[in-house]
């Protein structure tokens, strides 16, 4: 062949087979790469198809060269052929005629074929790289949310923690404002009350405290959107529309609406020289707004219900000083009986003064000289008289005692000489009534002695009359007796008792059994209000036609 310089210029393994499929030639290329050639029966047998691409469809089970060489069309195929060293190459033989030979190329496509899968496993890392980084920016991205969400989690419980412990609006809103004015990086935050249509400021973080009280104007734009309750940043050279100091370029102003369902209650304004995206922060702005909103209920609440407290506290005063009014005006009815029998106590004294007065005179004008017996008289006469006066003296002094309103305050009191002090005062009501005292030794009670005086009153005067509807030559039993906790006072009269039908009734407000002009219906309600008010207790067990008892109970 004059064109062996040709092939050997060849990159690729080039073997030159004649018509009868001998070697007539191989270039330098072949050599190389099939350094263990030694002959075409032992070479070929270490190739094996991969792939082949023939013209006919005669595909005989033997090797690629076989094929090759008895191929009478151009030959392709992917083969592998294992060298010496047992390792697998691969290789992409093409054969073609030319002039009387045929011409056979092994293109090694070993390295081809490597770099492929080379270039697969790059490109399916690179991909699973994109994807780790991907997730490592979601990851970032979360970490950095969930960060954030923290930092608001945080201040949301700081406030939530004041509210807790203190009611105080101005403390709340301190606090409030303070973490609005640290999220934002505001210098100046203030909340404004809605009056009316206007906005007054109410509280402010900045050291000057001169704005407090200052009504603010604002944009239609921006009363629109508080009025849709919207958060609203806008760029401003003044705070409001009516104030007077001129703001440095570059001022963001945000207002926060602090609402409770339709209604505005005011406005959070926060002043910021920094550039912020209000979403990042719109979801804690709004919680710390709900939780102020109802803090601002709860104080309103509170103020509301401390002015009905002190409402409540004035009626109530009113309601005692009532109550003390009436106990005097059932004190006075009762002085009105007091005096009628009273009245007719001190008659039968002083007549009989005044008869032993005439008496003495007539002894005196009889004679000038009076004998033993006349002076016997006139001593008998004298001691009637002093009896007399002393009784008179004693009914003045216990009436004096009972009607004097202003002995209200508690004071040490021995309650069996009190029961007799009302005893002596109502003697024209018990005459023809039997009296039996049970008293036991009883210690000084703390009480208002006058009330409890009007409170026996009523109880013995009850029980007389009872007695007089009955029949007259009655009895009364009145017993003392004290523990170590209680001092008991029980009064049973054998009189005509009360009906069952009256006693769900008889300690109401002007209920009285007893004939117009007689009662006045309080006795027994302001006896149990004067009882209450020693911290006890009044009952009583009463039967018809067989009398009643009522039991008063104090705590010592």
């Amino acid at each position: 062949m004059n064109n062996k310089i040709i092939f050997d210029n060849f990159s690729d393994a080039v073997c030159v087979f004649n018509k009868d499929n001998s070697i007539v030639y191989m270039n330098s290329a072949f050599k190389e790469s099939f350094p263990d050639f030694t002959s075409l029966s032992r070479f070929k047998k270490r190739f094996n198809f991969n792939l082949c691409f023939l013209s006919s469809d005669n595909i005989q089970n033997e090797t690629p060269i076989d094929l090759m060489l008895k191929s009478k069309e151009n030959f392709h195929s992917l083969c592998t052929y294992q060298n010496r060293n047992e390792e697998y190459v691969y290789y992409y033989i093409y054969t073609f005629k030319w002039d009387k030979y045929n011409i056979a190329v092994f293109k090694d496509i070993t390295y081809t074929d490597r770099l492929s899968v080379s270039e697969k496993k790059y490109n399916d890392l690179k991909k699973e790289y994109e994807q780790i980084c991907s997730s490592t920016q979601k990851f970032a991205k979360l970490q950095e949310h969930a960060q954030s969400q923290m930092l608001k989690m945080g201040i949301i419980n700081k406030i939530s923690l004041v509210i807790r412990e203190t009611n105080n609006i101005e403390t709340i809103l301190h606090s409030a404002l303070d973490e609005i004015q640290n999220l934002l990086g505001s210098y100046k935050t203030y909340f404004s009350k809605k009056e009316k249509n206007d906005y007054k400021i109410k509280f402010v973080t900045d050291k000057d405290k001169s704005c407090i009280g200052s009504i603010c104007e604002y944009e239609d734009e921006v009363i629109k959107k508080i009025k849709e309750k919207e958060i609203s940043v806008t760029s401003c050279l003044k705070e409001y529309l009516n104030s007077k100091e001129i703001l440095n370029k570059g001022i963001k102003r945000i207002i926060i609406p602090v609402h409770n369902k339709n209604k505005i209650l005011g406005i959070i304004v926060s002043l910021t020289k920094q550039k912020i995206n209000i979403e990042d922060n719109k979801e804690v702005l709004q919680s710390i707004a709900v939780q102020l909103s109802s803090s601002i209920i709860q104080a309103e609440l509170i103020e509301q219900l401390n002015k009905k407290n002190k409402k409540l506290e004035k009626t109530l005063s009113e309601l005692k000083n009532t109550q003390m009014h009436l106990i005097n005006t059932e004190k006075m009815a009762s002085i009105g009986q007091l005096v009628s029998g009273v009245a007719h106590e001190i008659n039968t004294p002083l007549a009989s003064i005044s008869s032993n007065n005439t008496l003495i005179n007539k002894i005196l004008m009889k004679s000038e000289t009076i004998s033993k017996n006349e002076t016997d008289i006139l001593k008998e006469l004298n001691s009637i008289d002093i009896e007399a006066a002393k009784r008179i003296s004693d009914l003045v002094k216990s009436l004096k005692r009972f009607v004097r309103l202003d002995e209200a305050e508690f004071q040490e009191a021995d309650i069996n000489s009190e029961l007799d002090l009302t005893l002596k005062l109502i003697a024209h009501e018990t005459k023809n009534i039997e009296i039996e005292r049970d008293y036991a030794k009883l210690p000084p009670v703390l009480c208002s002695v006058n009330m409890l005086n009007q409170v026996f009153m009523n109880l013995l005067v009850n029980a007389c009359q009872s007695i007089k509807e009955k029949s007259s030559g009655g009895k009364i039993k009145i017993t003392t007796k004290a523990t170590d906790k209680n001092l008991t006072v029980k009064i049973k009269d054998n009189g005509c008792g009360i009906s069952r039908e009256n006693q769900s009734k008889i300690f109401s407000v002007g209920f009285t059994t007893k004939q117009a002009g007689i009662g006045t219906g309080l006795g027994l309600s302001i006896s149990k209000k004067i009882i209450e008010l020693h911290k006890g207790t009044i009952s009583f067990e009463s039967k018809e036609n067989e009398g009643t008892k009522f039991t008063v109970t104090i705590p010592l």
